[in-house]
């Protein structure tokens, strides 16, 4: 029963990222910021195969039975709070979204200042035609290290429920996605503190190994405060 189960989940989250994919890819051909780009650098099927595949064992193995076992060697979690009212829960979700976004702030500038990190992250920059499938041509080291640098932290300091590792989950996936779009996007006023698909083109295709920019992968905030930060 437990193989059928989990055989369900990956087919599920197969289906799922499918369809999310599809609607992305439609968007994308409203404006293009890079119009004809070769249909097979749109559907990056064979990579984005290998990291869900990645993704699946990952899972199997147990993420449950791994953050357990962590929290037995290094204890945690160090700090906890009372169950947060039904009225606050989304602010305890917003503070754990923060808390996310500064371990994957600095995981991502490890990846440009780091060398092995470094040879790990360039093919992701290697990509010359930037789409929502981008989002997947990665190494196949990355969901092990995403592991590594914020699930098993934010594990050892927040006691997290399923529910809450699920809508972090979901909340970046859907960001990495739209800000690897092919779409030509401007945000506005909103462009200094957002980071949108355009700004994120540039970053990925120009300025690969370059941490004296911003990061550009969801606010500018953690840029500010470490001084990563520089309006372009």
């Amino acid at each position: 029963m437990e193989l059928i189960d989990i055989v369900s989940g990956f087919i599920k989250y197969v289906l799922t990222a499918f369809l999310m994919y599809g609607v992305f890819i439609l968007i994308e051909r409203l404006r293009p910021a890079e119009p004809h780009q070769p249909f097979k650098h749109i559907l990056l099927i064979s990579n984005g195969m290998l990291f869900i595949l990645i993704a699946f064992a990952i899972n199997a193995v147990g993420i449950g039975a791994l953050v357990g076992l962590t929290r037995r060697w290094f204890g945690g979690p160090y700090l906890t709070f009372p169950e947060p009212h039904i009225y606050l829960k989304n602010c305890w979700c917003s503070a754990l979204f923060l808390d996310c976004r500064f371990f994957y702030y600095w995981f991502h500038r490890l990846q440009h200042t780091n060398s092995f990190l470094w040879e790990q992250h360039k093919f992701h920059h290697s990509e010359t035609s930037l789409n929502v499938t981008s989002t997947r041509r990665v190494h196949w080291l990355e969901e092990p290290l995403v592991m590594a640098f914020i699930v098993i932290p934010m594990s050892l300091l927040f006691r997290i429920e399923p529910i809450e590792v699920g809508f972090l989950a979901f909340i970046e996936i859907l960001w990495l996605q739209f800000i690897h779009l092919n779409l030509r996007l401007e945000l506005g006023v909103f462009n200094s503190v957002i980071v949108g698909p355009q700004h994120h083109r540039n970053f990925t295709i120009l300025f690969s190994h370059n941490i004296s920019i911003k990061t550009l992968l969801y606010f500018s905030d953690w840029d500010i405060c470490f001084g990563s930060y520089n309006p372009w």
